[in-house]
């Protein structure tokens, strides 16, 4: 793609603490690689990590402060300080994070520079903190968050969640779809009956404890089926052990070729709690592949889900729901394929040129101002 030419060409800070596997990363990488094709000056800094696991464009250049350790906290002050030294130094006219702990060293290390400041928010702030200590963090986090200069949300109900000032300086862009690639077609005949789940094996979040749940009063009926669970995470071995009760139940690891591990099974199955947009739906739903998904919060899957049109949407914490629900796509494989069909159309509206024109939109009117 050759660069586009901009009004004017601005100097771009992104700020992470690497440049890791997650969906941050991975989008933080995306967003890098549109802004330097804009024409822009774009720096990617990190501050624990210095291994890149994302693909940036050989323009963008990529430094690294080893300002502290990997894996570990602490030394914020001492961040915010060094942080600022450098911004100062490069006169940078943007600067960008997407998580709060790049966000709470970035939007203090930018006062009474001249550097604005866009955050974006990734996760769910409509989460409830839980003891004083996490509910004195959240306040703080928030009350940062909302010093920036510019906000993009991934959806009209995460950006509801603030008030006016934030909201009025404010866009909305949901994640990028690259297609994924099948490898054989979905033929009626090689479906294998089983249902997938591509997630980070977490409790707390991704909530692997109600889809084991609803797989075993399915299998009481289905004997047949089976539930493979792809990733790793910190609560592999509480998982682990949560599925020994059920042979039909087989824990992957990660998989490198997610088309390949989804694209002849019964459906894919998300039973998150909440989620940002969830991009494993987007990926399956981009190879005809039926979903099945939690209405997480803050409504990232519900965007993209049209009830028993293109997927299935069922109440977040409800096993019985979600029970039903692969039932439904166990009876009703004709349905089941329509509505896959449907949701294949339906990640046209999140294609990467599309998202790029939404970036290029709001980094101009954010630049004007």
């Amino acid at each position: 793609m050759e660069r586009e030419k901009v009004k004017f060409v601005m100097k771009i800070l992104i700020l992470n603490t690497n440049i890791g596997y997650g969906g941050a990363s991975k989008m933080l990488a995306f967003v890098a690689n549109a802004l330097y094709d804009f024409g822009h000056e774009v720096t990617f800094l990190t501050y624990r990590d210095k291994e890149s696991f994302q693909n940036l464009h050989s323009n963008v250049k990529h430094e690294h402060l080893p300002l502290e350790k990997p894996n570990q906290g602490g030394g914020v002050f001492k961040t915010i300080r060094a942080l600022r030294k450098y911004i100062k130094a490069n006169q940078f006219d943007v600067a960008i994070a997407f998580l709060t702990p790049s966000q709470l060293r970035l939007v203090p290390a930018c006062w009474g520079t001249k550097t604005k400041v866009l955050l974006s928010q990734r996760g769910d702030p409509y989460v409830k903190a839980k003891g004083l200590k996490n509910k004195l963090t959240s306040f703080i986090n928030k009350f940062i968050f909302c010093k920036a200069d510019y906000f993009v949300f991934q959806t009209e109900k995460a950006r509801d969640f603030y008030p006016r000032s934030v909201r009025k300086k404010s866009a909305v862009i949901p994640n990028p779809i690259a297609p994924l690639v099948r490898s054989m077609a979905r033929a009626e005949n090689e479906l294998e009956k089983k249902f997938v789940s591509v997630a980070r094996l977490e409790l707390k979040q991704k909530r692997q404890d109600l889809l084991i749940n609803a797989f075993l009063l399915v299998n009481k009926e289905y004997p047949e089926y089976s539930l493979d669970l792809y990733g790793d995470g910190e609560d592999a071995k509480a998982i682990e052990e949560m599925a020994s009760v059920n042979p039909n139940i087989h824990l992957c690891g990660v998989t490198n070729n997610v088309a390949g591990s989804i694209q002849n099974a019964t459906a894919l199955v998300l039973s998150s709690d909440y989620e940002g947009i969830p991009n494993v739906l987007l990926e399956a739903m981009s190879i005809g592949v039926p979903v099945i998904s939690t209405d997480c919060s803050p409504g990232g899957a519900a965007m993209l889900i049209d009830n028993y049109q293109n997927g299935i949407l069922v109440e977040r914490d409800n096993v019985l729901e979600l029970y039903k629900a692969m039932k439904f796509a166990i009876e009703n494989p004709g349905q089941r394929e329509e509505m896959a069909m449907q949701g294949k159309q339906r990640t046209e509206n999140f294609s990467p040129e599309r998202i790029k024109g939404l970036w290029k939109k709001a980094i101009e009117q954010f630049g004007e101002n």
